[in-house]
This record gives C-alpha cells, sequence and structure tokens, in this order.
C-alpha cells in the first residue's frame, strides 16, 4: 500500500508546516472573531470572551513554531533513548495531579503556575505514543506478539485510569484510540483486536438496552451475532467461551459502570439520544452547536457577523466549539477548508509511517496520525451532535497552550521521522 504523494525523503517536507501555518492562521481569525464584544440582550449575562484570549493565542503560536522546529531537529534515537523517563515523568505528573491540583468544575485537572496553567494529560498523550512505538519496535521480530501487545496494553492503561480518576473521560478514550490503531499497525490480526475489544461493543449495547431502548433486545441481538462471529472466527473453543463470557459479564456490570459515572456525565450521554430531554441544560451545547453550523449555509453569514456566537448564545467558542463559529462565520466552504488541512497533516503522516525503515519510526508515526484523526472526528461529530460532549478541544485551533504545545511537538516529531523515512 503506497500513496501517491512525494516519493524522496525531503520532497514533501514543506506539507505539515504549511498545514500547520494554516491552521494556525485559522485559529487566529477565528479567535480574534470570538473575542468581539457580545451584542444584544444576553450582554449582561454573558460579557464575551476577552480580547487577551487572543493576544495569549498569539504568544502560544510562536512558541508552538519554536517546538515544533525543535522537535524537528532532535536526533531520534535521543527521543527514543529518552522516552522512559518522559513515560515517568508524565505519569507522576498525572498522580500529583489528583492530589494537589485545585477543583475546578468538579474535576482535578490543570497545575496553576501563575499566568498559565498545564494540563498533565496533554503531555501524557505523547508520552504514551511514543513509549508503545518505542516498546512495540523492541519486538517487532518476535513471532508471538501476545506479550509485548500485553505489555502495551499495561502502559496505555495506566494513564488512562489516571485520567479517568480526574475526571476525564474524552481524554482517556484518546489513550484507548491510540493503543488500538498502535497494536494493529504493529501486527495484531483485526480478528483479534475486535474480539478483544467485544466486552466494550458489549458495555455499549448494554447500556443501550437498559437507559435507552427500555429493552433487553438490542443487546440480545449483539450477543447473538458475537456467537456467530466466533464460531466463523474458528477459535479454540476455550478462547471462544472465554470471549462470550467477558461480554456477558461486561454487559451485566455496565449498570455500576454507570452510576459510577459523575451526574453531568450521565446527563451528557442521555442527552446526546435526546437532546430536547434537557435543551437549556446539558442539551444546551449541542442545540446551539447545531444551530450555528446550520446557519451558516454554504458559505456563511461572513466573518464576524455569526449570531450564535455575537449574541452569546454559543457556549465555550473559544475551545470545544470552535468548529461550530468556522461552520457559522464561513459556511460549509470555510469548514470543509479546515478539514482538508486537518486531512494534509493525517494523509501525509500515514504516507510517512507507510513507508518509514525503522519500526519506532513507523510506530511514532502512525500514533501522532491517530492522535489528530481521532480528536479531529470527535470533536467534529460533538459540534455536529453525532457524539455526546465530552470536552475534547480541537488539535490547534482550539485555545489553549497545553493543546497547542502537544499538537506542536507531535507535528515535530512526524516531521522529524519524515525527514529520516529512508534510514534505517
Amino acid at each position: 500500500m503506497k500513496l501517491a504523494w512525494p516519493r524522496n525523503p525531503g520532497e514533501g517536507a514543506w506539507m505539515i508546516p504549511a498545514a500547520y501555518a494554516g491552521l494556525c492562521l485559522f485559529s487566529l481569525a477565528t479567535l480574534w472573531s470570538v473575542t468581539e464584544g457580545i451584542h444584544g440582550p444576553y450582554e449582561v449575562m454573558d460579557p464575551g470572551v476577552p480580547k487577551s484570549i487572543f493576544w495569549r493565542q498569539v504568544i502560544w503560536v510562536a512558541i508552538g513554531w519554536s517546538v515544533l522546529l525543535t522537535v524537528r531537529n532532535l536526533p531520534l534515537p535521543w527521543i527514543e533513548q529518552g522516552t522512559p523517563f518522559f513515560y515517568l515523568f508524565c505519569v507522576l505528573l498525572l498522580a500529583v495531579v489528583l492530589v494537589a491540583a485545585p477543583v475546578v468544575q468538579g474535576a482535578r485537572r490543570w497545575f496553576d503556575l501563575g499566568p498559565v496553567r498545564l494540563q498533565p494529560s496533554e503531555p501524557a498523550k505523547i508520552a504514551v505514543i511514543l513509549v508503545l512505538a518505542r516498546l512495540l519496535a523492541a519486538f517487532h521480530t518476535q513471532q508471538k506478539r501476545l506479550l509485548p501487545v500485553g505489555m502495551s496494553l499495561l502502559l496505555a492503561g495506566l494513564p488512562l485510569l489516571l485520567v479517568l480518576r480526574e475526571p476525564d473521560l474524552g481524554t482517556s478514550l484518546v489513550f484507548a484510540a491510540i493503543w488500538i490503531v498502535v497494536v494493529f499497525w504493529y501486527g495484531l490480526s483485526w480478528v483479534l483486536l475486535l474480539s478483544l475489544a467485544s466486552p466494550l461493543l458489549s458495555a455499549v449495547f448494554s447500556f443501550y438496552a437498559e437507559t435507552v431502548a427500555g429493552s433487553p433486545w438490542p443487546w440480545g441481538i449483539y450477543l447473538v451475532i458475537l456467537l456467530v462471529a466466533l464460531t466463523r472466527a474458528r477459535f479454540r473453543l476455550h478462547v471462544s467461551l472465554a470471549l462470550m463470557a467477558a461480554n456477558i459479564v461486561t454487559g451485566l456490570i455496565t449498570t455500576f459502570f454507570w452510576e459510577g459515572l459523575k451526574v453531568y456525565q450521565q446527563e451528557r450521554i442521555l442527552t446526546f439520544f435526546d437532546p430536547m430531554r434537557d435543551q437549556f441544560g446539558s442539551g444546551y451545547q449541542a442545540i446551539q452547536s447545531k444551530v450555528a453550523i446550520g446557519s451558516g449555509g454554504l458559505f456563511g453569514t461572513s466573518y464576524l457577523q455569526g449570531t450564535q456566537k455575537g449574541l452569546a448564545f454559543l457556549p465555550e467558542r473559544h475551545t470545544d466549539f470552535i468548529f461550530s463559529v468556522v461552520g457559522e462565520e464561513l459556511g460549509f466552504i470555510g469548514a470543509m477548508l479546515l478539514v482538508g488541512l486537518y486531512l494534509v497533516i493525517i494523509l501525509r503522516g500515514l504516507q510517512i509511517a507507510l513507508e518509514a525503515r525503522r519500526p519506532f519510526s513507523s510506530l511514532l508515526a502512525i500514533g501522532v496520525v491517530t492522535y489528530f484523526a481521532f480528536h479531529v472526528v470527535v470533536n467534529i461529530s460533538i459540534t455536529t451532535g453525532l457524539m455526546p460532549v465530552t470536552g475534547l478541544p480541537l488539535p490547534v485551533m482550539s485555545y489553549g497552550g497545553s493543546n497547542m504545545l502537544t499538537s506542536a511537538i507531535l507535528l515535530g516529531l512526524l516531521t522529524n521521522v519524515g525527514s529520516r523515512s529512508f534510514e534505517t
């Protein structure tokens, strides 16, 4: 499998920096619009996003470029050798934030460092990508791959569980997505991978059956389909029985997991299936986001003229719902231009992963691609009402230093690998 893109190592080196530059300009232009004053009857209740947000993002963009260029020129062996220490440091930060960080909106996620806040889960994403690439690359010649896959699950699972404790469900899903794609790229059979993931599907169908459908039939139908699939997969009998048992047990204990979620998390999930059940509460964000995007039409309401944004109807318009502002003011055309910039990064990154000759480089590249693809797909799905609200930012676009620096470091790593794709 080869993509018909630049063939020589340095030929496409400009593509990712160019896409990153485009995203930075998109971010600054949108934040300038977002930080314009609120006009209308809601001005008293919502004074708007302060203009200082825009100027802070300008600073983060400048720092991001410096970081990208620095990481781009670091020797890959240095990065590979320093990975275990970086991973342990990030895990330590995740543990400390649970006890030392202030509670903000019911969660402990950030360290207050004077004028800035550090969110440890962001560098932890980089650490997980690096440590998975280093571990699996060390076992790339091994025929039996379940042992390294199991070890990789532990390495990805530890930060995932710590992030869940904050709690931050959306970020924890990023770790899960990265692990799934990286171990598949490593060589784990897709049949086995789907089988290992089947208990999660069982939990989803069990939850849907109990809380939405009000009938056990959806979960029962899933179990029948799974039984047929396991039969056709021709696993050994004890393996098939173990997978069926895991699916049944997972489905049965879903209720306990549901009760362990925070009330706002439960409401977000229930409102996803029926936004009108709480249109002025947990469903408000999703409804206003869809109204904003829908009002943009093909060409948008024009720059600085968005009514959902300008009248303060759209919440979190500078962070999680910044895509809605683009859709409203620049329309479908502007939104697709933004998506196109992300596609350049994702497709070029996929080509780098395919052509990299060193296992570590290839696994690192696919991890970075997964990070961007997952964030973009989930964020846009949330703003368009296709997924429940999870609080996942849009890389580079959303306001925030942790988000910008994480994206810059990962793109620096990706361009670093791309410049050395043909090295062995």
